[in-house]
């Protein structure tokens, strides 16, 4: 079983770090040999999950919340972790038309693994990419 690497940590407190933390998962995916298509992706998600994190924390008034990269063999980890109650994440293939609410839905398409878990008063949002061997693509 590989070692759980943590590769990097940061604080949010304002929309300009979520731009660093879109930067840093695009620099790390490239690192790890993602093909440019999912370093994009996996930037999106970023961008993504950490606008919902960072609404939450203003409308709540609980900043600063962390994202968390790691490394565990060929998977890629990205962890959003907030003061805050659980919520779910209900796949489904029904398209959001609304103007709200498809982020979630996005994440989920773009990563191959998504959950949501509640640590104490913390909720971590887990995003995972598996790295695809060539003989895979």
């Amino acid at each position: 079983m590989e070692p759980v690497i943590m590769i990097r940590t940061m604080k949010i407190m304002k929309i300009a770090d979520i731009l660093k933390a879109m930067d840093t998962t695009e620099e790390l995916a490239k690192e790890m040999g993602f093909l440019p298509r999912d370093c994009l992706f996996l930037r999106l998600a970023t961008e993504e999950a950490c606008t919902n994190a960072y609404e939450y924390c203003k409308k709540e008034r609980r900043f600063p919340f962390n994202v968390f990269w790691k490394r565990e063999g060929y998977k890629f980890k990205i962890i959003i972790k907030q003061k805050g109650g659980c919520f779910s994440i209900e796949p489904s293939d029904v398209v959001n038309t609304g103007m709200r609410g498809r982020g979630l839905q996005l994440i989920s398409h773009i990563v191959d693994h998504v959950y949501v878990k509640q640590v104490g008063n913390d909720v971590l949002f887990c995003m995972c990419k598996c790295k695809k061997y060539l003989s895979e693509e």
